[in-house]
């Protein structure tokens, strides 16, 4: 026997069989799991809070902790030789390496249980995985097009190397996020063992960037503009880990859309548009809050209550505005950070920015995927929305950008410095666009109520984010000279409703707050308040005036305002301005007797009417319970806890001084409020059960009503 092994060993190389690509992707997955374990439990011994221990505190590093991470980088060195050789010793330097740190992290749990307990979970989850190995043959095929030789070299290179890349990617990934939100970062063991960790990542994924490169899609161009940055931030080590944390997320999320597993998930959700858009908007909210609970969110360096940080991610990602901490004071530049991106992925719909990635990455939606966006984005037609996807994330960019170079001059104007005035212009430009109110002042955008031409910009971002996709899409086609979207009654009606609103709340604000809240300011410039106020009360949440100086017919008009808010596919919330068109249209035809509604000389199918008054009840009654919860458990005045509930339905911001001082159930009953105001009860109601076409009919009954 040792004889013929032998043989087969010194077996001339061009005589020996060729390695099956999946026992060879299940050998180095072993490798990418034993780095991953060390990397790991290398940086959680210099995080665990273990006083009068082997680890020591969290802050300093013991002699036995430096005799620890020598020993597992040796052992991990041997176990992955053993694993690429396909050494029989692979067997027994796994199991008994992830076996040893299950027992070295087994004390500190009782002193640090989530560090130490999630690093112990996380070694006994691999000593299962290696004990009891599953199948995982069938998730990993890829989805080439057809005649395109670089995705089949792509597809036979991940089959040897997708789930080992994938594996390290994602774990480095995570483990480099958590080095800069728990500010390790400064410490030089966890600064090594983390670049370390990201250098292995970068080499072993580096041939997949390259096939990815030769299909010229945008995507790796993306993967490599994060890598530059994050070499040439190299001077600041957690500004560097954190842009390749970026990097390290495009190549994970490239790998896992090319599985058969991710295609499977995603035709299971479009045919639940409704479970699709609460699932994309609590996974966003849930690492919104992971991240704003990290330590380097906060301005303190201290970590934010997790109620604190849940009722934040919500609002950010609900694009709402309303806050329960001085933002430009309690977060630091990188919580700042945290909430642009969950306002600019909120405010674009992650579902819509998801498909967009799937475009990017060479995917088709199929048919059941364009009927789920043609329903989330409120079309008609499927292809329309597929037509749409591009144009959506483009158009937010190019607009969002504009407004931010417009913006920066004006904070130049007030004494900012270049970067600082770049870093705001952005911000509230995607801040502007996306209607979501967040201002890095606490006075809100006060400084900029004696200036008429940033109001008006301001106004034009709110106005061109609130609008909706779809008004867009059709106003570019018509510019171009297409008809093929064939919006006309839809671009008419959102126009109409609109400015008619806008006008109204103009008016209404100019007129009762002249000599008040406006009083002191030039005759142009309380007009241009008045203007911007009224564009801001339906979904933005701005405010150029005090907001505790209104008069009460105001408020009044402002929480009708805020229930209506923008328009379908818009950026806003609200019931939709098309909404209350119908509903309002209805009224005349219906004391007319006549069941014909007619819009620009187009009649209005009853499943829409049905619709509307379904979305106007449902929100209605959202209104109704939230501020009944309110009132029934805070002891604040009825008018502002109404004005609250109001707000965070139609996802505005405005408030009246009640968010602050609301205890921890009351901000949970204004989170629900918020994510279920942006969801939209359109979404609220298919949530809660489908209608369906009974198999009996009934006799009419006369029911007196009025």
């Amino acid at each position: 026997m040792w004889y013929t092994l032998a043989m087969v060993r010194h077996e001339p190389r061009s005589r020996r069989r060729p390695a099956d690509p999946e026992s060879v992707g299940a050998q180095r997955l072993q490798a990418a799991h034993l780095i991953g374990a060390a990397g790991l439990s290398i940086l959680a011994q210099f995080a665990v809070d273990m006083p009068g221990g082997y680890f020591g505190p969290a802050d300093t590093t013991t002699r036995f902790g430096l005799l620890y991470a020598g020993a597992v980088t040796v052992l991990a060195a041997l176990g992955v030789a053993a694993c690429l050789t396909g050494s029989r010793w692979r067997a027994l330097l796994s199991p008994l390496f992830f076996s040893l740190n299950v027992g070295i992290f087994f004390g500190p749990v009782i002193a640090d249980p989530v560090v130490a307990g999630s690093v112990l979970l996380w070694h006994l989850v691999l000593v299962g995985g290696f004990l009891f190995p599953l199948d995982p043959a069938a998730s990993w095929t890829l989805h080439p097009r057809v005649g395109e030789d670089e995705e089949e070299r792509t597809g036979r290179w991940l089959e040897r190397n997708g789930r080992a890349v994938l594996h390290l990617s994602g774990l480095a990934m995570v483990l480099t996020v958590l080095a800069v939100g728990f500010e390790m970062g400064h410490r030089a063991p966890a600064l090594i063992v983390c670049i370390l960790l990201d250098l292995l990542a970068l080499a072993a994924s580096i041939p997949f960037l390259i096939g990815l490169l030769r299909t010229r899609r945008l995507v790796p161009v993306l993967a490599v503009g994060f890598l530059i940055a994050a070499l040439s931030t190299m001077f600041r080590p957690e500004l560097a880990l954190g842009l390749f944390a970026g990097y390290l997320a495009i190549v994970w999320a490239s790998i896992i859309g090319r599985t058969q597993l991710f295609s499977e998930i995603l035709r299971h959700f479009y045919g639940q548009p409704a479970v699709l858009i609460l699932a994309s908007f609590g996974v966003l909210i849930l690492a919104g809050t992971l991240f704003l609970s990290f330590p380097a969110a906060s301005a303190t360096g201290e970590g934010i209550p997790p109620l604190d940080a849940l009722f934040t991610a919500t609002s950010a990602s609900c694009v709402t505005g309303l806050i329960v901490l001085d933002t430009p004071h309690a977060f630091s530049s990188f919580g700042h950070v945290i909430l642009l991106i969950l306002i600019q992925m909120g405010g674009l719909n992650i579902m819509v920015l998801s498909t967009f990635a799937a475009l990017l990455l060479g995917r088709e939606l199929g048919l059941r995927g364009e009927r789920a966006l043609g329903a989330i984005l409120d079309l008609q037609q499927g292809r329309s929305a597929y037509r749409l996807i591009v144009f959506i994330v483009t158009t937010t960019l190019l607009v969002e950008g504009i407004g931010a170079i417009g913006l920066a001059f004006g904070y130049r104007d007030h004494g900012y410095g270049t970067l600082a005035s770049i870093w705001n212009g952005l911000f509230h430009s995607v801040s502007a666009f996306c209607n979501a109110g967040f201002a890095l002042q606490s006075d809100s955008l006060t400084l900029f109520r004696d200036h008429p031409l940033i109001l008006l910009l301001l106004a034009t971002l709110i106005t061109l984010g609130g609008l909706g996709f779809a008004f867009l899409a059709f106003v570019w086609s018509r510019l171009r000279g297409h008809r093929a979207l064939g919006f006309t009654v839809q671009a008419r009606l959102v126009v109409a409703a609109s400015a008619i609103l806008t006008g109204a709340g103009t008016l209404l604000i100019g007129a009762a707050e002249w000599n008040r809240s406006l009083a002191g300011l030039a005759p142009l410039e309380r007009a241009a308040n008045a203007l911007f106020q009224s564009v801001a009360l339906r979904t933005a949440g701005f405010n150029t005036i005090p907001l505790d100086s209104l008069h009460s017919v105001t408020i009044f008009g402002m929480m009708l305002f805020m229930f209506i808010g923008a328009s379908p596919g818009g950026t806003g919330g609200g019931i939709k301005t098309t909404t209350a068109a119908v509903l309002f249209s209805a009224i005349p035809a219906l004391a007319r007797g006549s069941s014909r509604i007619v819009l620009f000389r187009r009649t209005i199918p009853l499943e829409t009417i049905y619709r509307s008054a379904a979305i106007a009840v449902v929100g209605s009654l959202l209104i109704i319970g939230g501020g009944g919860l309110l009132l029934a458990t805070q002891d604040q005045p009825f008018v502002p806890l109404l004005f609250e509930t109001f707000s965070a339905f139609g996802t505005v911001g405005l408030s009246l001084g009640a968010t602050g001082g609301l205890d921890g159930l009351g901000k949970g009953i204004l989170i629900i409020v918020m994510l279920l105001g942006r969801i939209g009860p359109l979404m609220l109601a298919l949530l809660l059960g489908r209608g369906g076409t009974g198999r009996l009919d009934y006799p009419d009954a006369r029911i007196m009503v009025g």
